[in-house]
């Protein structure tokens, strides 16, 4: 029976207080590709009869990594403790570590007119300016970027994922680190050493339970997008299914430097995702129904988008690449439950004509 062997850290101290934990939980990332990142939180549930979470040095802002098989996969700040100290009986006492990650910090900073100079490394160049540095980087240059003179004012998550939404990229957990991957670099970001399946095996991480989502307003389904161009005109796109099916649309403020480029933005989301029949999935699964656990650990870690292969009733056998858009994990004495947000690639795609994964030809209304 194969479990991940979870660590806990406080970093600051440079204290493992893994012997005293109980059970814990955490949530990263989004539900789907037009949600933004709101920001990821952890629960540490810890033994404190001796005074466990004082001899951690567990106090407000202390950095905590929480590892799979030695790698962080959650890195948090301590936001607060809640102490159960259970009067009458001390052996029972207990305390609940919550977490914040990086998005939650950098919605609690205020930028006052911060200039920003880069127009395409911008991502690594916000990682350098806040409090806590270094947890959001940026491996690939993006498109250019709107700059900030004289300055940006506001909090940092927004401005993040004001990015996001202009650049059409996403953010990765890698080692715990909020890695932006530009919308044209996702396709380094594959793994083929493994899929999602129904079977457990070397190389299939098997799911216990399988949920499809098709048709779902803003979710899986947008057929009208509003993008809004700093200081520019509203642009508006709207796919033929709106004729149809009536209206589902979403607005989007976004940092394109000009009125074509919110044109474009707007016309790829109302294009890309106005199929009824895309999908996107919710699947959970343990880690003790696997052959082994580094498949799971990987892709806690490190790599976010693989092949997921399921069979609907009276269907056929289906594979389909998707992008691993968030997780939540809970963490027993004796087993690990992980559920995962799966995006088709269908949002992702871009015109790579010897791709067969990333790659489109102007199929599926996809051109504009």
């Amino acid at each position: 029976m194969a479990k991940i062997a979870w660590t806990f850290v406080n970093s600051d101290a440079s204290t493992d207080f893994t012997s005293s934990v109980q059970n814990f939980t955490y949530t990263q990332g989004r539900r789907g590709v037009l949600d933004t990142y709101a920001g990821g939180t952890a629960q540490i549930t810890m033994r404190n009869n001796t005074g466990q979470v004082a001899g951690a040095f567990l106090g407000y802002r202390q950095k905590v990594l929480i590892k799979a098989a030695g790698t962080n996969a959650f890195i948090g700040w301590v936001q607060g403790i809640d102490y159960n100290d259970t009067p009458g009986n001390a052996n029972d006492a207990t305390a609940t570590i919550t977490l914040g990650d990086a998005w939650v910090l950098a919605g609690q900073q205020i930028a006052v007119t911060q200039a920003l100079t880069s127009a395409t490394l911008q991502v690594a160049e916000i990682g350098t300016v806040q409090f806590y540095t270094g947890q959001f980087t940026q491996p690939f240059a993006s498109s250019s970027m709107q700059l900030s003179a004289p300055g940006y004012s506001g909090d940092w998550n927004t401005r993040l994922n004001q990015i996001v939404s202009s650049d059409r990229g996403r953010f990765l957990i890698v080692n715990g680190i909020n890695s932006y991957i530009p919308f044209t670099a996702l396709y380094f970001y594959r793994t083929t050493s493994f899929t999602f399946g129904r079977t457990a095996s070397a190389s299939v991480i098997a799911y216990q339970s399988f949920d499809r989502v098709k048709a779902i307003g803003n979710q899986t389904y947008v057929n009208q997008a509003q993008v809004t161009p700093a200081s520019l005109a509203t642009q508006t796109a709207t796919n033929a299914q709106a004729l149809v099916v009536g209206t589902s649309a979403i607005t989007v403020a976004s940092l394109n430097t000009t009125v074509t480029d919110g044109l474009n933005a707007a016309t790829w989301i109302a294009n890309s995702m106005a199929d009824v029949d895309q999908e996107s999935f919710f699947i959970s699964t343990t880690d003790i129904a696997q052959t082994a656990t580094a498949n799971l650990t990987d892709i806690l870690t490190y790599q976010r988008i693989c092949e997921l292969a399921y069979t609907p009733p009276s269907g056929v056998t289906t594979s389909e690449w998707v992008s691993v858009e968030g997780v939540t994990v809970r963490g027993f004495i004796d087993r690990t439950e992980i559920d995962f947000n799966l995006a088709s690639l269908t949002y992702y795609r871009a015109f790579l004509l010897d791709d067969t994964v990333f790659g489109v030809l102007d199929e599926s209304r996809l051109g504009y």
